[in-house]
């Protein structure tokens, strides 16, 4: 292919994936999870304030609901946010530039990959081929259009990918130096990355050691370069027990279980990864992770992938390794939590997939004799299986899978600030998770206003527990004005319904109401 297609070919795919990702961003998914409120919450109070949400200077650590998120995240939204001010849009904007970036930087990663000590021009066609994979994958839409700091990690990682095999082929520290900074920020955007990220440059380290036992003083200069970038997150980490707070909630591992259980757990574990229904028809059962029956990858993908990894490791052209153990490294630390397998965890697999995948249809193009009506005819399933996965993303996924997506808090939140000023207390149910983070981002709070650790409680006039009738019984005897908000399963008895929050299916979000 010529130089100018190709990178005509290149400019069309990047505004494919533009288009994909920013696409009626802000409403699509139609509602906001607790987690990007937060996210954005925590932005917004630190570009007023210089804290975040519980006061804290310029954390390290996020502090959201006693997880503590990585901070990356956080502080790339807030120049967005100075801009736009918050809204929905804006808490997304980060994750969907940094999928749109990592679609462009996969084409160099493959074009770095396929060069790689030999000095040629690279693969552009299979590096056009994958970018064009990753720019439609449901695995990576699904993550670029919603807040998740693993999206953040991943284009980090990718970048530092493309830089250490760039280091590989012209031996200039800079891009060594650069690949290193880059695989830092992934350790500071997602939890997956701090296993992951040693995990792979140990691997690469193991067997490019000829090369590198040569170069003494570059090793030394690297581990110091990374230590002095991680030493922040290091030192916070173990003064705040950050990460055995999130360690505690997410692990496998439990006070009084046999040590001899764990192998055979993690090996089940890490190979339900690499299970044909979590990648191609159903996901990983929540329904945040995918859209409406649909798995992480094309069902078409599914020869081509299979194909393309037995090529690969039949022919092992040189940079092989690299990419089989980016494959292999992927899942591990998602393998030692719960909820296996996990999409978001293990979202660093990308885009390991589409260059298996690519690859795969080039080798069987080439072996096939009449290669053009091949290409028409996998172009004509590769087709037909994306619209078939966007219509059901954007036309049934807004349809079904509003509730998991906390639909209907904006407009309770809306529709309480109408009325708040009428009454004394306003007693939210609990019933969908963290009502509070709304009433934050929704009802602008003033930032200066700071979680005293009971926020999840009440707050100001709100306050956060599940409706009964015996807190009734007790509104009568202090004779208070109150405003309930209750959810879906609430007795309405006694009650006089203000107003009726519903999901698009038509059943019931929330129920406003006051006493008889």
């Amino acid at each position: 292919m010529k130089h100018r297609v190709i990178y005509i070919a290149l400019s069309v795919t990047v505004l494919v994936a533009f288009f994909l990702r920013f696409f009626s961003l802000g409403g699509i998914p139609n509602g906001l999870d607790w987690d990007e409120a937060s996210l954005g919450w925590n932005a917004y109070s630190l570009l007023k304030t210089g804290t975040d949400e519980y006061g804290t200077h310029f954390p390290i650590s996020i502090r959201s609901f006693n997880d503590y998120k990585p901070p990356a995240y956080v502080y790339g939204a807030i120049p967005a946010i100075l801009i736009f001010g918050l809204n929905e849009f804006v808490v997304r904007l980060p994750s969907a530039v940094a999928g749109t970036l990592t679609v462009f930087l996969t084409f160099f990663l493959v074009l770095e990959l396929t060069k790689l000590k030999n000095f040629s021009s690279g693969d552009k066609k299979l590096a056009v081929l994958a970018t064009l994979l990753l720019a439609v994958s449901p695995w990576h839409i699904q993550f670029n259009r919603v807040a998740f700091e693993a999206n953040l990690s991943l284009f980090f990682f990718v970048g530092a990918v493309t830089l250490l095999v760039r280091y590989l082929n012209t031996k200039k520290f800079i891009h060594l130096l650069l690949s290193l900074i880059a695989f830092s920020m992934a350790i500071y955007s997602y939890h997956s990355a701090r296993l992951v990220v040693p995990l792979f440059l140990a691997g690469v380290g193991l067997y490019y050691w000829r090369f590198l036992v040569q170069r003494p003083k570059i090793i030394i200069a690297s581990v110091v370069v990374f230590s002095v970038l991680l030493f922040p997150l290091i030192r916070n980490t173990w003064r705040v027990g950050s990460l055995q707070a999130r360690f505690d909630s997410v692990s496998i591992f439990e006070h009084g279980r046999p040590l001899t259980d764990y192998p055979a757990i993690m090996a089940t574990d890490y190979l339900s990864h690499f299970n044909f229904d979590f990648l191609f028809l159903n996901g990983d059962g929540n329904e945040r992770h995918h859209a409406p029956g649909s798995g992480l990858l094309l069902l078409v993908e599914a020869p081509f992938l299979f194909l393309g990894i037995f090529s690969l490791i039949k022919k092992r052209p040189i940079w092989w390794f690299l990419v089989v153990w980016w494959f292999l490294s992927a899942p591990v630390a998602s393998s030692l939590t719960r909820d296996v397998p996990h999409a978001v965890r293990s979202l660093l697999f990308l885009p390991t997939f589409q260059i298996f995948t690519a690859y795969g249809i080039v080798n069987f193009c080439q072996s096939f004799k009449y290669r053009k009506i091949a290409m028409v005819g996998i172009s004509l399933l590769f087709i037909f299986n994306t619209y078939s996965y966007l219509d059901s993303y954007f036309i049934h996924g807004p349809y079904e899978f509003a509730k998991s997506f906390q639909f209907g808090y904006k407009q309770m939140v809306k529709s309480v600030l109408q009325r708040e000023d009428n009454y004394d207390r306003v007693i939210i149910t609990t019933q969908y998770d963290q009502p509070y983070i709304y009433f934050l981002f929704y009802g602008r709070v003033d930032p200066v206003v700071k979680n005293n650790g009971y926020f999840a409680q009440a707050f100001d006039k709100y306050k956060f527990e599940n409706y009964s009738q015996d807190l009734l019984e007790e509104s009568r005897r202090l004779n208070t004005r109150d405003l309930f908000v209750l959810g879906s399963k609430d007795d309405l008895k006694g009650l006089r319904v203000l107003d009726t929050i519903k999901f698009p299916d038509g059943s019931i979000a929330f129920t406003i109401a006051t006493k008889l």
